[in-house]
């Protein structure tokens, strides 16, 4: 392990924020419904809310990002260093 991994290791925290949106929406000739999803991936130094409908998080330029959803999503929160 270099010096350099080391020091972010210790003093940066990082994480990566999957969420698991719908993509799209068939409807049959029976009224069955049809959702197919698409995982979207993003970076985040600090993650402040996380719930099924609202994610607010700082990237790792420091910039706040601010996710809305109508219908709840499925979510996963990794923790990089």
């Amino acid at each position: 392990m270099s010096l350099k991994t080391w020091w972010k290791k210790l003093w940066r925290e990082e994480y990566e924020l999957i969420i698991t949106v719908p993509s799209e929406v068939t409807i049959h000739a029976d009224g069955a419904r049809t959702e197919k999803t698409k995982q979207q991936f993003y970076q985040a130094k600090k993650i402040a809310k996380a719930t099924p409908k609202y994610f607010l998080f700082y990237d790792m330029d420091g910039k706040k990002n601010e996710i809305k959803l109508q219908k709840p999503a499925d979510f996963h929160i990794v923790k990089i260093w």
